[in-house]
């Protein structure tokens, strides 16, 4: 099975409860999340993941929200909606493309802030089964 690269401890994220690993035979940068976090904490995490990406050049992400509990915090997702996601437009060859990975108890909460296909180019979906998500990301 192929396995993934630890990012270099400059693009590993600390205290944000969140582990990144690029995976280029996906190709797929994934960010997992492994306790609740702190709204501060969350953003500097998806900053984080916005430099391990740019260092990658992979405009493909997997988001594994399942161990945290809270995913509709409204000031984050007011930041990722209004500032985060409009840098992501144009950043890459591709448009991004954000699988959310949830729990099965998650599944009906929303988990993004609504973003205006005006102020990005960002594909979004929301899956409970990791192979469903990989496959998703892998198709152009």
């Amino acid at each position: 099975m192929p396995t993934g690269r630890l990012l270099p401890a400059r693009h590993r994220p600390m205290n944000h409860g969140l582990d990144l690993l690029h995976r280029a035979d996906l190709p797929a940068l994934i960010a997992r999340w492994h306790r609740e976090v702190s709204p501060s904490e969350l953003k500097a995490g998806y900053e984080s993941l916005l430099a391990a990406a740019d260092a990658a050049g992979c405009a493909r992400w997997l988001l594994d929200l399942r161990r945290r509990e809270d995913l509709t915090e409204p000031s984050v997702n007011a930041w990722f909606g209004q500032v985060f996601a409009p840098t992501l437009r144009g950043r890459y060859p591709e448009a991004v493309r954000l699988a959310f990975l949830v729990s099965p108890l998650r599944a009906g909460q929303p988990v993004t802030a609504m973003i205006s296909a005006d102020s990005t180019d960002c594909q979004i979906a929301t899956f409970i089964d990791e192979a469903a998500a990989h496959n998703w990301l892998s198709n152009r």
